[in-house]
């Protein structure tokens, strides 16, 4: 499965056992670690007491219809509305600009 990077924040002592913790695989590669703990904790269906475990009351259904007899058409017009939006494309990139160069003393190899 292909990895995304992210940034994360983390407590200065969880930052510590986490190093911790590489260290102690021989990978010593903090974004593994991560990744690892991550994976065992959703493989092991672990969430907190508070996690939302229910789609309910996550969608507004219309009084007036409910049960979604009209909702074939609804979500036609929708989808038709959305194709009747200008799509912007283009055949090749714009051009890339050149990166600015930062301030300071370049170094010199010596």
């Amino acid at each position: 499965m292909p990895k995304s990077p992210i940034s994360v924040t983390l407590d200065r002592d969880n930052l510590l056992w986490l190093r911790g913790r590489a260290a102690a695989t021989g990978s010593g590669n903090l974004s593994e670690t991560l990744d690892a703990i991550v994976t065992e904790a959703r493989l092991a269906g672990r969430v907190p007491d508070a996690a939302i475990r229910s789609v309910v009351g996550t969608a507004d259904i219309a009084a007036d219809d409910p049960d979604l007899l009209g909702a074939d058409e609804a979500i036609r017009a929708a989808f038709g509305r959305s194709l009747a939006r200008p799509v912007v494309a283009r055949e090749t990139p714009p051009p890339r600009r050149p990166a600015r160069r930062t301030t300071g003393r370049r170094r010199t190899r010596g």
